[in-house]
């Protein structure tokens, strides 16, 4: 199973690029009360032909990336400008040239989610949250915006709140990579519930063609924890090491 990467600039508009959009998303915030979501729905599931033999798997595509518009130039290159300061550990001028964009096109939401990073950075979580829910309401498909803010809210000490957002974000695209592993690392770092870390640290090796080998040793870890060697993805295999690791050196 293999996922497709786009060229770095068609990556750079992207990122800066998310139309505004009507609808409405209700955000899990910190210092609110919640239930943790069942996420397990959204695993992905290696299916078979009538003759046993695997159907290769074709991931949702990111619906972050299909959104296509005009960017004005000077936003285009003051997003540059901002990101190669931010490289040189110059916040100060990067918030300046992010807080232009943001007052001359309200319709982009990339320098939000900069904008939160560098808060992250300084430590300041309430205001980063504040960031990143600016940038999911102009574009709530905006998958960069929810997985910084999940961590943000991690940080927090909001376990079960960035549990919420990275449930919502699954709901948004089942097959987001990063959103599987962030759920493995709340599950079993935080939140102490070892089986559910498995299921989503597998579904992630699964997405990401079995390719991180730190995560496989993580799984490894993980598996000899929960005695579980069923596999979660596929009902014909069982995810034992030894099947994980030949399957990353195919």
């Amino acid at each position: 199973m293999v996922m497709k990467f786009v060229k770095p600039l068609l990556v750079l508009l992207s990122t800066l690029l998310l139309a505004a959009c009507a609808s409405k998303v209700q955000i899990p915030l910190a210092g609110q009360q919640v239930d943790l979501k069942d996420t397990s729905a959204f695993l992905p599931q290696q299916t078979y032909d009538e003759q046993g033999k695997a159907i290769a798997y074709e991931p949702m595509e990111n619906p972050y990336l299909d959104l296509k518009g005009k960017i004005d130039k000077g936003s285009v290159l003051l997003f540059i400008e901002a990101k190669k300061a931010m490289r040189q550990n110059d916040n100060k001028t990067a918030k300046q040239k992010l807080g232009v964009i943001t007052q001359k096109d309200t319709s982009l939401s990339g320098p939000w989610v900069l904008l939160g990073n560098i808060a992250v950075e300084e430590k300041q979580f309430k205001q980063a949250q504040e960031h990143y829910k600016q940038a999911i309401k102009i574009t709530p498909d905006n998958i960069n915006a929810y997985i910084a803010l999940a961590k943000a809210q991690r940080m927090m000490g909001e376990f079960a709140v960035a549990q919420n957002t990275l449930a919502l974000v699954l709901s948004i695209w089942k097959d987001c990579p990063e959103a599987h592993m962030n759920l493995g690392v709340l599950y079993d770092v935080y939140l102490n519930q070892p089986k559910k870390a498995q299921q989503h640290i597998e579904a992630y090796l699964f997405l990401d063609d079995y390719s991180d080998q730190t995560a496989i040793a993580w799984y490894n870890e993980i598996q000899s924890r929960t005695g579980i060697e069923k596999s979660f993805v596929d009902p014909k295999q069982t995810a034992n090491p030894s099947t994980l690791m030949s399957s990353a050196e195919d």
